[in-house]
């Protein structure tokens, strides 16, 4: 899975501030690992900035985790992130994808 952006934001400035919520998006996921220690999978979210920088819209819109309280988590955090105005205005259709898998599990 990777990164797709559609719009007047540059990939390099997106991908640093998804970086920059890191922790958020391990917080959602780790609450729900301490339920279930095999707990792994992909998550991809799409979202949209709108022309101000603000996350007009957030979904799911792929999983593999299929954990809807570690999704619904992720979902609310994107929601709240700020970025910068696109260029020239308009909105920037953003898909990203998670990876999960509990630390010290072996790469398949």
């Amino acid at each position: 899975g990777k990164t797709t952006v559609v719009g007047g934001l540059d990939k390099d400035i997106i991908a640093k501030i998804i970086r920059r919520h890191h922790n958020e998006i391990k917080y959602c996921y780790e609450q729900e690992l301490q339920k279930d220690r095999s707990l792994a999978g992909k998550v991809a979210v799409q979202f949209v900035i709108d022309p101000a920088g603000s996350v007009s819209d957030a979904s799911v819109n792929e999983t593999t985790l299929a954990n809807s309280v570690t999704e619904s988590c992720m979902i609310q955090r994107i929601r709240r992130w700020k970025f910068p105005e696109p260029k020239g205005g308009g909105i920037v259709t953003v898909t990203f994808p998670w990876i999960f898998k509990p630390a010290g599990s072996q790469d398949e």
